[in-house]
């Protein structure tokens, strides 16, 4: 195996700075996001060894310059910040398999909450809310999670969900629990 992204940003961080997001995943395996490849495994190592503002630079480039693999690699920097916040992660695929639940991650706190989380990075397509329920109710059945010790977090990039939040308000799965 050759020189990695995780190797180049160890010992040549030099070469790293002043890529783009984008230059920087083309740079790891064959350079294409796809579940269990090279390139995303790379790409996950290379993320939990950045500093946080390399983080931030990335969601941002995610979410202001869509690229080829944009979703995927904004999926990759949102679990790496739950594992930053302190859940344990398990990630999710890029891409749904028939017979499989899907989701973008699970993370998963010390106290045993849990979250199904979905990464979006804009709500301009509709957002399947019965999909994400069943999702939820299919790990509760695996016991996989808890069904009261869970709830889903979406996450949308872009400040504008104005239609999602009116399909969540709408939606009859939505249940509010106060907190305190």
């Amino acid at each position: 195996m050759g020189i990695t992204l995780l190797d180049l940003w160890r010992n040549q961080p030099q070469f790293l700075e002043g890529k783009s997001f984008r230059q920087t995943i083309q740079l790891a395996g064959d350079g294409r996001l796809r579940d269990g490849s090279v390139s995303s495994i790379e790409l996950r190592d290379w993320l939990g060894a950045i500093p946080l503002k390399h983080l931030r630079a990335c969601v941002d480039e995610c979410l202001s310059s869509s690229f080829e693999d944009s979703p995927l690699a904004l999926q990759d920097v949102a679990n790496e910040l739950g594992v930053r916040l302190g859940f344990a992660v398990a990630r999710g695929r890029y891409r749904g398999v028939k017979g499989e639940t899907g989701n973008d991650g699970l993370w998963c706190s010390n106290d045993g909450f849990s979250l199904l989380v979905e990464v979006k990075t804009t709500d301009v397509y509709r957002i399947n809310l019965d999909t994400l329920a069943r999702y939820r109710s299919e790990l509760v059945a695996q016991g996989k999670i808890d069904s009261e010790q869970s709830s889903i977090l979406i996450a949308v990039g872009r400040q504008d969900t104005g239609d999602l939040e009116a399909q969540i308000r709408g939606s009859r799965r939505v249940i509010v629990k106060s907190c305190g």
